[in-house]
């Protein structure tokens, strides 16, 4: 019966990406037997309930095969469709090209650029070891599979992660290394001499080797693995990617485009298909019946065990009900004094921590730079209830495991770092705001006033390129209200990540009567005036005040903009009532390009084009003419 369903996976495969026009055969062809295997004996999975908590987690990190994921969600009673397989890459279909997630489709995470799905991955297994810990094991006990590919682990995030995975001793990790030698241009061993088995062994994974198309290796390797429970797991399975497609098979020819139908139909013939291609019989479909049937009594058995637990146990119950609150709604009081926002922020996410249970972060190695610590012990192999994590200098793994974290059910996952290195982890902070995660990024040390290290470590263009992405909130909070506003609206779950942008050097406190509604909105008012505004943002703001007070005999409205990518597709009239008058300027250290865009019509941006100099902050700021008396008087000029 396994080579009957295995059949049929692989026919609606081909079938979808045929009828599609487009898509990547090869990868479901060549993994079809695994993919079954895993959905008959191993997943856990509800079709019922496919959002439960404590379902395997299933990483599809070459998602160009999403064809095989779909065919095997539809095959499993998931709400998936003949006409959503007909309808592979159609617009507003279920079923895209890449599809990255849907949990209420059972997709977890199927992604698009590789090695994306193996370092999140990390973060789904880290998520549950913490969850384990917090909840109990009768709550959340449950493995994160993958299927990886040669791509994945070419793309260096992939190793980062990796270590990471080994290092936290991950052991209901598990991953399958579709191992078929080809990539798009041809075969792999063209561009890597890499050993994955001695890679792997040698960072500490299990590793273990079987032939993709043989149902009892890909059984007993997996049964192997799951009681490993000190190491992730990596099996490499050789495969033959588009098995069966007679001449494209084992070459890059079956990669990224359809079989086209003169190879179809000899693919049909090889493995003796004579029906409709999307027509299967029931029996295919009752192979899967037992196992979710098993599955979905889990699931009523777990919410009895759940139930049971919440109404008997304060403990748990006050636990569960800390992880799932929906916004920090918490009372915070500054000690308004001189501080760096990133020292600020540092006191207000210490507090945070005292009264949460759901973040989950740390640093790139700079955690004595950013100061970003949530609560008082490290997660660790040894205590898997610790809150802080130590990534080392892996910018890029940290984007994805705090994508994996916050993507795992109730959590908030963070990452701390210096604002410049944002560009090393900028594929993981598009994909967050691609999925709609409430991952949070924390960047410090925002501009030239980092001062001596220099330009390398100044960041210029960063906040710009940040405020690009969409669905990306970059926040940028002066010494004041802001920041407690700006770190409870950052953890606060709306749908999207954050990105918290926060100095090296000391501001002084701002006593700003401003409310959270107004800061949330984007900009607000911070100070009245008739005859010019000056539009800024963070430690920028207080220099806004210092010029208002030197121009004293003109009417100086000062608007904050904390959150300027909050202004995008405001109504035109928002903007209008910001402005005092046809005198508008716009102060930032940082590009000026895109102020414009945001605000219509700005008489002159403050701001600096070029790159920074090594030198003391008093130095650039004569250099850069970001004195209160430079600016002060390049506004005169406009009063007349």
């Amino acid at each position: 019966m396994f080579n009957k369903v295995t059949k049929s996976v692989r026919i609606l495969s081909a079938a979808g990406v045929e009828e599609a026009g487009s898509g990547h055969p090869g990868m479901p062809l060549g993994m079809a037997d695994v993919g079954t295997v895993l959905y008959k004996k191993f997943l856990k999975v509800s079709n019922e309930n496919p959002s439960w908590i404590n379902r395997d987690r299933f990483i599809l990190s070459p998602g160009h095969g999403s064809m095989l994921l779909y065919s095997l969600l539809h095959l499993n009673g998931f709400d998936i469709s003949i006409e959503d397989l007909k309808n592979f890459r159609q617009l507003k279909s279920k079923t895209p090209g890449h599809p990255e997630l849907d949990t209420s489709l059972g997709i977890d995470m199927t992604t698009g650029p590789l090695g994306q799905g193996f370092s999140t991955g990390v973060g789904f297994a880290l998520a549950e070891r913490y969850l384990s810990e917090l909840l109990g094991e009768d709550i959340i006990n449950h493995f994160t599979y993958g299927i990886v590919s040669d791509g994945d682990l070419m793309e260096g995030v992939s190793f980062e992660a990796a270590e990471l995975a080994s290092v936290w001793k991950l052991g209901k990790l598990i991953y399958i290394f579709d191992d078929n030698n080809i990539s798009i241009d041809g075969r792999v061993t063209n561009v890597s001499s890499t050993d994955q088995k001695k890679k792997f062994e040698s960072i500490g994974w299990h590793v273990l080797q079987v032939d993709a198309h043989d149902e009892n290796e890909i059984s007993q390797a997996l049964i192997d693995a799951r009681n490993v429970h000190d190491k992730p797991s990596i099996i490499i399975a050789k495969s033959i990617i588009g098995k069966f497609a007679p001449n494209k098979q084992d070459t890059s020819g079956v990669h990224g485009s359809p079989l086209g139908a003169d190879e179809m139909q000899e693919f049909k013939n090889n493995i003796g298909w004579q029906e409709d291609l999307f027509e299967h019989k029931k029996e295919i479909y009752d192979y899967f019946d037992e196992k979710r049937r098993i599955d979905n009594n889990l699931f009523s058995q777990w919410k009895e065990t759940f139930s049971n637990k919440y109404e008997t146990n304060d403990e748990f119950k006050k636990s569960w009900d800390l992880l799932i609150s929906n916004d920090i709604s918490i009372e915070l009081h500054s000690d308004k004094t001189s501080l760096a926002t990133r020292i600020a922020g540092s006191n207000v996410l210490n507090y945070i921590g005292t009264v949460t249970n759901n973040i989950i972060g740390g640093s790139a190695d700079l955690t004595a730079s950013t100061k970003q610590i949530v609560g008082d012990s490290k997660f660790s192999h040894e205590n898997y209830g610790g809150r802080n994590l130590e990534y080392g200098i892996r910018e890029h793994a940290m984007g994805a495991i705090v994508n994996g974290i916050t993507l795992h059910s109730h959590l908030v996952g963070y990452g701390s770092t210096f604002l410049v290195f944002s560009d090393y982890m900028r594929p993981s902070i598009r994909l967050a705001a691609l999925m709609e995660s409430d991952s949070v990024f924390i960047f410090t040390h925002d501009s030239i006033y980092l001062g001596e290290d220099g330009p390398t470590h100044q960041p210029i263009e960063h906040l710009m390129a940040l405020r690009l992405i969409p669905n990306l909130d970059v926040i940028r909070p002066s010494n004041s209200c802001e920041i407690e506003y700006a770190y409870r609206y950052a953890f606060s779950k709306s749908g999207n990540p954050k990105a918290i942008v926060l100095t090296r050097q000391n501001l002084e406190y701002l006593d700003l009567d401003t409310k959270y509604e107004e800061f949330t909105n984007g900009a607000y008012i911070a100070s009245e005036g008739g005859d010019v505004t000056i539009f800024a943002s963070g430690s920028e703001l207080e220099l806004a005040f210092s010029i208002k007070e030197y121009l004293k005999e003109t009417q100086v409205r000062i608007v904050s903009v904390p959150i300027l990518n909050k202004l995008e597709n405001v109504d035109p009239q928002v903007i209008s009532d910001l402005k005092a008058s046809n005198l508008n300027f716009t102060i930032e250290l940082g590009r000026s390009i895109g102020w414009e865009t945001y605000l219509g019509g700005i008489t002159k941006s403050f701001s600096i084009d070029q790159f920074g100099i090594s030198a003391p902050m008093d130095n650039l700021r004569e250099q850069f003419k970001f004195t209160t008396e430079q600016i002060g008087e390049e506004i005169k000029k406009f009063l007349g």
